[in-house]
């Protein structure tokens, strides 16, 4: 029970942070920093949050797209990974590999529940 509230804790921290390029308007920075938060496991943010965190300052369509193109490129990568070794990890899975590799999270949650019997 502790293990599922931590992961339940991290996750929604995981939703939550947003650390955008704020100051930037390059289209590759943009691209760049989707690809960091695909390839981290981490949900797409709308362009909507993104504006947020980028204390009101609006972001360019073209970053925005950047940016999807970017993170859509990191979501592969992070979904060819070993879904089971992720959960043997103990890391945190949010389902972005859903769509993706139908196998994934029950692989993942194969190797969580593996390891959370040897705690």
């Amino acid at each position: 029970m502790k293990a599922f509230v931590t992961v339940l804790l991290s996750s929604l921290l995981f939703a939550c942070s947003t650390t955008a390029p704020i100051s930037s308007t390059q289209d590759s920075d943009w691209n760049q920093y989707g690809f960091e938060r695909g390839s981290k496991g981490w949900n797409l943010e709308t362009q909507e949050q993104l504006n947020s965190a980028s204390d009101g300052q609006q972001i360019k369509v073209s970053n925005y797209q950047a940016y999807t193109a970017g993170y859509a490129n990191g979501q592969m990568k992070y979904c060819q990974q070993d879904a089971y070794e992720l959960g043997m990890k103990g890391e945190v899975y949010t389902g972005v590999c859903d769509s993706i590799n139908k196998d994934f999270k029950y692989d993942y949650l194969r190797g969580y529940h593996s390891h959370t019997k040897d705690m």
